[in-house]
C-alpha cells in the first residue's frame, strides 16, 4: 500500500500585514496514484505536463496540524505569489522565509 501526505498552510497576519504564525495541515492518505496533469507555469498562460498525486478523500487516514509562532525578526508582509503579474524577487524572498519557518519548526520537535 502506498502512503501520501498532502501538506497545506495558512498564515495568520497582524494588522500591519506581517506574518505572525503559520499553521500547516497534514492529510495522510492510505492510497494514491500518480497522474499527468497540465499546470500553468507562468503569467503568459504557458502550461507544462507534470506528474501529480491523485488522491481520494475516501482514503484519508488522518489529519494533523502544527502551528509555528513566527519570531518578530522573521516576520514578513510578503506572500506566496498566486496573482499575476508574478514578482519573481518577492516570490524567492517569500520562499526563503517559508523555508526558515519550516526548518525552525522542524528543529523544535
Amino acid at each position: 500500500m502506498k502512503f501520501y501526505t498532502d501538506t497545506s498552510y495558512e498564515i495568520e497576519r497582524n494588522e500591519a500585514g506581517e506574518s505572525i504564525s503559520i499553521t500547516w495541515t497534514f492529510k495522510d492518505y492510505s492510497n494514491y496514484e500518480i497522474v499527468q496533469v497540465e499546470k500553468t507555469i507562468d503569467a503568459d498562460g504557458n502550461t507544462e505536463t507534470m506528474d501529480w498525486p491523485s488522491i481520494s478523500e475516501d482514503d484519508l487516514v488522518e489529519t494533523r496540524t502544527a502551528t509555528y509562532n513566527i519570531p518578530e525578526a522573521d516576520r514578513t508582509t510578503l506572500a506566496h505569489g498566486e496573482t499575476h503579474p508574478h514578482n519573481h524577487e518577492n516570490e524567492i524572498a517569500f520562499q526563503e522565509k517559508y523555508m526558515k519557518w519550516w526548518n525552525d519548526w522542524e528543529a523544535s520537535l
